[in-house]
């Protein structure tokens, strides 16, 4: 990768003092991140990605080592995989006893299995050890430090996670929250409800369909925010699929009797959060979703000969570096035109993010050796009307209240039978 300096058109970056990053040789981090790293502390990195390292679309190996570069040696990132015998296997890190049968049994089916593993895995090893969660298309442009960590560690700090907010997107209301961006202390109790009861969809099954059936699921709601008018059926299968952002809605607005749980409570006083449509996909929104001119921006030559085609370049990319804290490389998960993180797929665009002599290299380059010098701004949590269940991470608030009658009812035949 070429050394670049900061656009002038760039006014809201600044250069980051080099012995804060990581500027090892390329083979020596990616040699690191196939080996297993004992856990020392809270700070460490999360992801997933089912067969290893080298399986990954090189977009996203890209995005991993820059990880590393810009967080420096104070994180830790880790590589999970699924892989028998490998150094970093989930069963490295967290015991089998988190995860359905299905899970441990390999057994998983149905089109987005890998992903819903990787939905299983995250909430346990943030619980376990405290951490950050990121999905390998999370192009990072903050640090950590500054984004989340010191708001949720600092010795008198209220909070002990910090959540995405990306309002609207999932349940059509305020505070929807992503689970691709989450952060957390060690032994969070939220995360380990939230798990208990996406844990309890799974029961008896191999894969997400129908999940949005399930009476967890009814009990909170849909993803009315991924519905389709022309599609009545979408509603349905993407609330399967985002199902575990379904059950952290749930989580948030649950009060479990029988441990003191307060979800609501645990919502508005413990999170700290952070806006996550604009910071997270303000590339997609300044193009209109449209990924294909995302990637023509990305692909621009640093040279090119049409000035304004250059200029357009270059300003989209330095806005993303400055107004948004990551730029979220998603697929399109109901089939319309391909977003960004689709067309990487495709073998012939597997380095546009990151091809040498274009605007995708300045960015990269940028995303390790400058940060912005706007602020993080939290969000204050509002109120969306929903309102709270009485139940508890595995069971429904009716639920939980006929089991309440049932074990009176066991309880007075018994005192009945001792009378008599």
């Amino acid at each position: 990768m070429g050394k670049f300096t900061i656009p002038k058109c760039a006014t809201g970056l600044r250069e980051i003092d080099p012995s804060l990053l990581d500027l090892r040789p390329e083979s020596e981090i990616i040699a690191q991140l196939q080996t297993y790293q004992p856990i020392t502390s809270e700070k460490n990195v999360w992801a997933v990605w089912d067969k290893g390292f080298y399986a990954m679309y090189p977009s996203h190996q890209q995005t991993v080592i820059n990880w590393v570069r810009r967080l420096g040696p104070s994180w830790t990132v880790r590589l999970v995989d699924f892989v028998e015998g490998s150094p970093n296997n989930i069963f490295k890190y967290v015991g089998k006893e988190w995860f359905p049968e299905t899970f441990v049994n390999k057994t998983m089916d149905g089109k987005h299995a890998p992903q819903h593993a990787a939905d299983l895995a995250r909430l346990p090893l943030i619980y376990e050890h405290g951490g950050v969660w990121m999905d390998v298309s999370n192009m990072l442009h903050i640090h950590l430090d500054t984004l989340f960590w010191d708001h949720i560690s600092s010795p008198d700090t209220p909070y002990e996670m910090a959540a995405w907010i990306i309002t609207g997107q999932i349940r059509a209301k305020w505070g929807d929250f992503g689970n691709f961006m989450l952060a957390a202390r060690k032994n969070c109790e939220f995360i380990k409800n939230w798990h208990k009861g996406y844990n309890e969809l799974w029961k008896g099954r191999t894969n997400v369909d129908g999940f949005h059936k399930h009476p967890l699921i009814a009990e909170i709601g849909l993803a009315e925010g991924l519905a389709n008018p022309e599609d009545e059926n979408q509603i349905y299968f993407m609330t399967d699929y985002v199902s575990q952002m379904v059950i952290g809605d749930r989580t948030r607005n649950l009060v479990d009797y029988t441990t003191g749980f307060d979800g609501r409570e645990f919502w508005e006083k413990k999170v700290f959060m952070v806006e996550g449509i604009e910071n997270g996909i303000l590339g997609a929104l300044k193009t209109n979703l449209d990924g294909q001119k995302q990637a023509d921006y990305f692909l621009t030559r640093l040279d090119e000969p049409d000035l304004d085609k250059r200029s357009e370049a270059e300003t989209f990319m330095m806005e993303m570096l400055e107004k948004s804290h990551m730029y979220k490389m998603y697929h399109n998960s109901m089939g319309d035109r391909p977003a960004l993180g689709d067309l990487v797929k495709k073998k012939e665009n597997h380095d546009i993010t990151h091809r040498p002599g274009t605007f995708g290299e300045l960015y990269r380059y940028g995303t390790v050796h400058w940060e912005p010098t706007r602020e993080v701004v939290r969000l204050v949590p509002q109120r969306n009307g929903d309102e709270i269940i009485k139940g508890t991470p595995t069971k429904t608030a009716s639920q939980f209240s006929i089991s309440i009658l049932e074990r009176q009812r066991l309880h007075d035949m018994d005192g009945l039978y001792t009378a008599y």
